[in-house]
This record gives structure tokens, C-alpha cells and sequence, in this order.
């Protein structure tokens, strides 16, 4: 059990206010499409964004059902594209033509030594090569500009190559079979304004098609919108000295794919209102290498399908951080605590509902100082710190969720799994309910608590296999953990009550902190003394030969706990190891067989459940207490 390191967040209140506001907001703003769609309610789906060229009215995206969780409410009313955010056929437009190599004045386009500047709205067609110069677009408040890029080479050493200066939208648009090219050395300024990309927008700013576009950010980041950044198409290679993407207001992807290498963060978002500073991810690719996060919001992050592989600050061994040392754990190696090397952070809600995430990460793979949901997709990740983490709650509906390496698995002060198939290996605690203001010391119960409704839950931890501050419940689903194998760790532990009414459980670890559940519980639970290695195939009989549980331990042990709803009072229960009997035990009650400490509560008087030997926790072999075989290392059960 690691103890608290969290203390209560100023974020809670802050997204409370920020939920209230936008919920308000959202209903007042919502605005008009071309088709029937609209807004949709929570449990909706909703049909495929058009792309005609029609009124260029907003439609609703396509999240498919993405709305189901907590970041609904937040950003549901702007998650929308509009209809020239995707890519049209310009061959059919009036368009004006401009040759970089030897641009001309034109309509709407002014030429000033190796300044080329767009003052109007409409699509104009670039190609050639631009050294040492700058495309502006300094058009109307209400104008649309559309760069169309063919095969373009623009540097620049002064200041932005691109720089959209005003305008209500400028899209860029990368045709099929075309590769164009961005270049900066510094970051440049015009007037007040501090042009910090190489593809600078004080507007909303649109990337589609299908071609490529390479950005070489060698003095800040890459692509900038002041407001919203959309991606809807076309494959961006961006290499940044600092952050790869950026829209303040928001980033939203649908398609394309983005592969970035950034000194900084890979994507990032950074107003703090309430409908703004949020990530979407509803289709495509991305790709991030950053030094520092993967993704970061200042809001949040909802991620609905598409791929997303990140890898921050050199990955689960770059920086790593480890556990507790008072319970087996190194301490942190990071010797600059202001850098963030998360995969993806959110300030107030992460939300994943589909596509693919991989993260690899010296930090928290998943974080967010809020809450976090999942509720589909699959989620695969490696961490120098939590796989999963959250500072308030964490709560699992659905969706496929494996933690290949990490310190603690997944951690929250409300940590909440109701359904999804969960794998997790950890150097510490598997699964840690933890950091509420009220935690106290060691066997002090705070407001923690972790809860098992259904799924099935896989855990393989050197530390705690379930870890609570609070109170640990499990009420449904199947439950596997190899817990640890010294004696300073429990298979199970918690500082409140210990209650099983329900569900599938097999524990396997040591016995020295062995804790089973209170009396309170509804389903019966037997705990039985018996070594095995690891590899070695556990398996549960009842007396007419059934099999109730079985499962493959991948560390040694020297006890075995299990509940089902099959166990009765009055019958015998047979554990086998690889196919021989280890030990028998009939079930005299809720807890039966060498049972261990009990809740923390109410001081010793309640330490619920007999102690063989007079022992603290549960039968050693040999009842002299020895050492546990030496455990080998880390390997999940597959």
C-alpha cells in the first residue's frame, strides 16, 4: 500500500463551474445545419458529417455514441465541422493561381520583395518555391481563405513562412500526390503579435486532402491557431523544437495522418474557459515522439475512434518513477519536476469511448487532475509512473484496457470498474484507491474507495494486488490478481471495510499481510495455506469434481483466496497446483481457512478474522514465518 501523495485539487470545484457554465452555454449557442442533424443527447448517433460545399453551416460530428461519458456535457455543443473543413474539388472553383518562384500581384494578392500577402476571400493555388519569405493572409473578418498546396517549398529565416494574420478561417488543402514543404530558423513577430509556429493562425485554421505537408519547426512549434485547429485529412510530418500542434481554443481531428517529433508536447490546447482548451480525437492517426507530453488540454480530452500511439519523454524507462520505498519502491529519478512526460493529460476530463490508444511514457500514461472515463476502445500502455490515473475519479464501463508496465497500475480516490476486460502488471500496487483529504496514517481509513461491479480484471503486482485507503468492494465480474510475494504487501488490503458479495475472485501472494474480507460480506470466500511457483496452473474443485476458478500464476506464492457464488456452507473446497492437491478446505462461513487481518477500523478490537499461530496475517509454511521463494520477474498472465 503506497501512502497518500495526492492532496486534495483545486480542479474539482474548477470543473464543476466549468461543467454548470457550458451546459448553459451549449443550449444557448447551439447552431443550425444543412441536414437534420443536430446536437445530439448522450445515448444518440448521429449521422455522417456532409461534405458538400452547400452553406458551409456547421454539422454535428459523428461521434458514434462518443457522448456516454463524463466530457459529454463539456464540449459536446463544439464538436462540429463545418462543411469546407473537408477537402473539395477546386478544380471546379475560380481560383487564383500563384507561383512562389516568381509570384505576381493579382487579385487579392499583393507581392512585396518576398512577402506574398492574401487580402481576400477564396481559394488560391500555390505551388513553386518560396526561399527566405513569407505567404501572409490578412484578408476580412468574415473571409475564407483556402491555400491550395501543390508541391510547395516555403522558407523562412526571419519569421513564420506562414503566417494567417486575420481572417474568419483559413484552410489549407493538400491535393492527392503532392508533398509541400515548411521551414523556419526563428520566431518571429509582426506588431505585438509574437509568431510562435512555422504555420502561425490568429484564426481558425483547417488542414484537409490528401497529400503530404512536412513542417520544420526548427524555432518554437510547428502549426498554431489562436483558435481552433482542424484536421480533417492529408499526412503531416512535423518535426518541432517545441510543441508539434497546437490550437488554443481546441484541436479536433477526424482523418488524416499526423506523425510528430516534438522537443516540447506533441499536441497541445491551452485556454482555460469552459468550452475551450479541450483535444478531440474522433478518426486517423497520430503519431507523437515528444520530450514532454503526448497530448496535453487544458480542459479536456476526448478520444471516440482513430489510432493513437504516443511516446513521452523517452518512454516508461526515461525518467522513470517508482514506488514507495518504505514498501519495496525506488524513489523518482526526474531531477526536473516542472517538465510533464505524460502520454496524455487533461486538466479536467479524459474521456475515451473507442479507437486505439498506445502510450509509452515516463510518467502517467493516461492522467488527468479531474476525472477519467473509459467506456470502449482499447487502450495499451507502459509507464514510469500510474498506467491509468486520476486525481478525483476513475471509472471504467467498457473497453479493453492492458498495462504492460508500471508503477501502480491504476490509481483515483474513487476507483470504479463496471465492466471491460483489464490487464495490469505493476512493480507496486495494481490497482490504488487513493488521495482524499481525510487519509490518514498507516491503518487510518479515508474516503477512498475502490469498487468492482462486473468486467474482468487481471492483476499482477509486486506491491498490493488491490490497494484501498478507504473501503474495497467487490460486487460482481471476475478477479484474478498474483499479488505479491515478500511480506510487507497484501494480495488485498485496504484501511476501511473488505467486502466480496459478489463475482468470481482468486488471489494468489503471500500470507505475512494476508487481509480477507469482513464477516458483512454476502458471498462466501475460503482462504487456504499453499505454495506454488511461477507458471504453475491454480486451479478450485468443489467436492463433485466442478471446477469453480482457475488461472496460471505468474510469481510465487504461499496462499490462496477465492469466492464464488457456487461456494456453500458445509462443503469442501479442493485447490490444485498443476494438477495435484495443495489443500482442502470446507467452508464453515463467509470466511473460512486461514483467514488474515481484517479492516483497520475501530482500532484492533476489529481486525476481522482469526489469525493462525496468533500471527497478524494468515499461515506461513512451515508456521515459522520464513521467507517466501524469491520472486522472478514481472511476467503477465496471458
Amino acid at each position: 500500500m503506497k501512502p497518500n501523495r495526492l492532496s486534495t485539487k483545486k480542479h474539482t470545484l474548477r470543473f464543476a463551474v466549468i461543467l454548470s457554465a457550458l451546459i448553459l452555454a451549449g443550449c444557448a449557442s447551439t447552431q443550425s445545419t444543412t441536414s437534420s442533424t443536430s446536437a445530439s443527447s448522450a445515448s444518440s448517433t448521429v449521422s455522417t458529417v456532409s461534405t458538400s460545399e452547400e452553406s458551409g453551416a456547421d454539422e454535428t460530428d459523428p461521434t458514434g455514441g462518443a457522448m456516454n461519458g463524463t466530457i459529454g456535457s463539456v464540449i459536446e455543443a463544439n464538436l462540429s465541422f463545418k462543411n469546407k473543413d473537408f477537402y473539395i474539388d477546386y478544380s471546379t472553383e475560380d481560383t487564383v493561381k500563384i507561383d512562389l518562384s516568381a509570384p505576381k500581384e493579382a487579385d487579392g494578392v499583393k507581392v512585396s520583395g518576398s512577402t506574398v500577402t492574401i487580402t481576400e476571400a477564396g481559394t488560391y493555388v500555390l505551388s513553386g518555391t518560396l526561399t527566405d519569405g513569407q505567404v501572409i493572409i490578412d484578408a476580412g473578418d468574415e473571409d475564407d481563405v483556402r491555400l491550395v498546396l501543390e508541391n510547395v517549398s516555403i522558407t523562412c529565416t526571419t519569421t513564420a513562412p506562414v503566417y494567417a494574420k486575420n481572417a474568419d478561417k483559413v484552410i489549407i488543402s493538400l491535393p492527392e500526390n503532392t508533398e509541400s514543404t515548411v521551414t523556419d530558423t526563428v520566431t518571429g513577430t509582426n506588431g505585438n503579435d509574437a509568431l510562435t509556429a512555422a504555420i502561425f493562425a490568429k484564426c481558425d485554421l483547417s488542414v484537409n486532402g490528401t497529400g503530404t505537408l512536412n513542417v520544420n519547426a526548427n524555432a518554437n512549434d510547428g502549426i498554431t491557431s489562436e483558435d481552433k485547429l482542424k484536421i480533417t485529412g492529408g499526412v503531416l510530418n512535423i518535426t518541432s523544437a517545441d510543441d508539434g500542434l497546437v490550437g488554443k481554443d481546441a484541436v479536433l481531428m477526424k482523418d488524416g495522418t499526423v506523425h510528430i517529433t516534438a522537443s516540447g508536447n506533441g499536441i497541445k490546447s491551452t485556454k482555460s474557459e469552459a468550452d475551450k482548451g479541450y483535444v478531440y480525437i474522433g478518426g486517423g492517426t497520430v503519431n507523437i515522439t515528444a520530450e514532454q507530453d503526448g497530448i496535453q488540454a487544458e480542459t479536456s480530452v476526448l478520444i471516440s475512434a482513430g489510432e493513437v500511439n504516443v511516446t513521452a519523454g523517452g518512454g516508461a524507462n526515461g525518467e522513470q518513477k517508482t514506488g514507495n520505498a518504505m514498501f519495496g519502491g525506488a524513489q523518482s529519478t526526474t531531477t526536473d519536476e516542472t517538465l510533464s512526460a505524460k502520454g496524455i493529460k487533461a486538466e479536467a476530463a479524459l474521456d475515451i469511448t473507442g479507437g486505439t490508444v498506445t502510450v509509452d511514457s515516463a510518467d502517467d500514461s493516461l492522467h488527468s487532475n479531474d476525472s477519467m472515463t473509459v467506456s470502449g476502445g482499447g487502450i495499451t500502455v507502459k509507464s514510469g509512473d500510474d498506467g491509468l490515473h486520476a486525481d478525483n475519479t476513475l471509472t471504467i464501463e467498457d473497453g479493453t484496457i492492458v498495462v504492460e508496465e508500471s508503477c501502480e497500475g491504476l490509481e483515483a480516490i474513487d476507483l470504479t470498474i463496471n465492466g471491460g476486460t483489464i490487464d495490469v502488471t505493476a512493480s507496486d500496487d495494481g490497482l490504488n484507491a487513493t488521495g482524499s483529504a481525510v487519509d490518514g496514517g498507516f491503518g487510518t481509513a479515508g474516503a477512498d474507495t475502490l469498487t468492482v461491479n462486473g468486467g474482468t480484471l487481471t492483476v499482477n503486482a509486486s506491491g498490493d494486488g488491490l490497494d484501498s485507503n478507504g473501503a474495497l468492494t467487490i460486487n460482481g465480474g471476475t478477479v484474478y490478481v498474483s499479488g505479491p510475494t515478500g511480506d510487507g504487501n497484501g494480495t488485498f488490503d485496504c484501511d476501511g471495510v473488505f467486502t466480496i458479495n459478489g463475482g468470481v475472485v482468486l488471489g494468489t501472494g503471500s500470507s505475512g499481510m494476508l487481509k480477507t474480507p469482513t464477516m458483512d460480506s454476502k458471498q462466501n470466500t475460503i482462504s487456504v495455506s499453499c505454495t506454488g511457483s511461477a507458471g504453475d496452473t491454480v486451479e478450485v474443485k468443489s467436492a463433485d469434481g466442478n471446477t469453480l476458478v482457475s488461472a496460471v500464476a505468474p510469481k510465487n506464492f504461499t496462499n490462496v483466496m477465492f469466492s464464488t457464488p457456487d461456494i456453500t456452507e458445509g462443503e469442501t473446497y479442493t485447490v490444485y497446483v498443476n494438477g495435484t492437491e495443495a489443500a482442502s478446505e470446507t467452508c464453515s462461513g463467509v470466511v473460512s481457512g486461514a483467514t488474515g487481518m481484517g479492516s483497520f477500523v475501530g482500532g484492533p478490537g476489529n481486525m476481522g478474522g482469526r489469525a493462525p499461530n496468533g500471527g497478524m496475517g494468515g499461515q506461513m509454511p512451515n508456521g515459522n514465518g520464513g521467507t517466501p521463494p524469491q520472486m522472478p520477474g514481472n511476467t503477465s498472465d496471458t
